[in-house]
């Protein structure tokens, strides 16, 4: 699914326009999904056992794959975006972001991926 510079640029810099009137109530906060924010410092990366985040997602939204050392896998589909499991990681590796901006990494890290 390709994405649009306009779709990109406005993932990470949100502007509304200045007249434009804000309704408190009509405006909904954006849905939050987890991810990991830097990979490197998964301790499960590094061969030291963690697994407090995969514990505490009553979802099953996060595994470990034991073989690959890949660190944390967040399955954003199945991701609620309840934020239980950033607190519990000892070295930030999770964070919680708009699922927009989420995707978009996503997309962009996978397109950088294919033409690296």
């Amino acid at each position: 699914m390709p994405v649009s510079r306009r779709a990109l640029l406005s993932a990470f810099f949100p502007s509304a326009p200045a007249d434009a009137a804000v309704d408190s109530s009509a405006c909904e906060q954006p849905r939050l999904v987890a991810t990991v924010s830097t990979a490197n410092i998964c301790v499960e990366r590094h061969g030291v056992s963690c697994r407090r985040c995969a514990e505490v997602c009553d979802h099953s939204a996060i595994r470990i794959p034991a073989r690959e050392r890949k660190g944390a896998v967040i399955d954003a589909a199945a991701c609620t975006g309840c934020g239980d499991c950033a607190p519990v990681c000892p070295v930030e590796a999770i964070a919680m972001l708009p699922r927009e901006r989420a995707e978009l990494a996503s997309e962009v890290a996978r397109l950088v991926a294919g033409h690296g």
